[in-house]
């Protein structure tokens, strides 16, 4: 596939996954739906991301992959699927107990760790860590850049908060703490473009 068509796709595929992460916050803030998370609506997710890139898009990895500059193996095909039922089940059992941003981290570090795709996982992480941030809190939040954007702008911050998190797993911990404190930071900015709006600043 040529570069420039690649890329526009990529960026078409960009808007539709976006599209559809608004959609799934919509209607689980319909108070008669609570939250509880599935396999198939992570599945949904890439398959946006990936659409037309990929042969298989919507399908969990039977192929071992890496992660580019990561020292982080990820968990080999055999075990994706249980790894991902877990990853559910932790954030359905924890859903009352812990808060939007720990969630939120959550959910972005940990399906990085288990990649249960060829492609399109960092898309898929960031795109259900705002959806579970915006449900969690009970509405969709406003502002731009969104969390999403600012990432798209500059992933240091987030590569580093993933690196940091992988080496806590590493050693049998779980430090999720400076993801949390990476989308504060940058819901707080989001959050601030509203602000500014309502004060008269562009």
């Amino acid at each position: 596939m040529p570069v420039d068509h690649k890329t526009k796709r990529e960026i078409e595929n960009g808007f539709r996954q976006y599209d559809l992460t608004l959609d799934i916050i919509d209607y689980y803030l319909e108070p008669d739906r609570p939250f509880a998370l599935r396999v198939p609506l992570i599945l949904d997710l890439q398959r946006e991301a990936v659409a037309g890139l990929e042969s298989e898009p919507g399908e969990i990895r039977n192929v071992a992959v890496g992660i580019n500059q990561s020292k982080h193996a990820p968990p080999a095909p055999h075990l994706v699927k249980a790894h991902l039922t877990e990853f559910c089940e932790y954030i359905n059992n924890n859903w009352h107990e812990r808060t939007a941003f720990s969630l939120s981290a959550y959910a972005m570090w940990r399906l990085n760790w288990i990649h249960p795709f060829t492609d399109g996982n960092g898309r898929t992480s960031r795109a259900l860590s705002y959806a579970l941030l915006n449900i969690k809190l009970g509405y969709t939040l406003p502002g731009s850049p969104t969390i999403l954007q600012q990432i798209e702008e500059d992933n240091s911050h987030y590569i580093e908060a993933l690196e940091m998190a992988d080496e806590a797993a590493a050693d049998g911990r779980e430090d999720i703490s400076e993801m949390e404190k990476m989308i504060r930071a940058m819901l707080a900015k989001q959050l601030l473009s509203v602000i500014d709006k309502a004060g008269g600043q562009t």
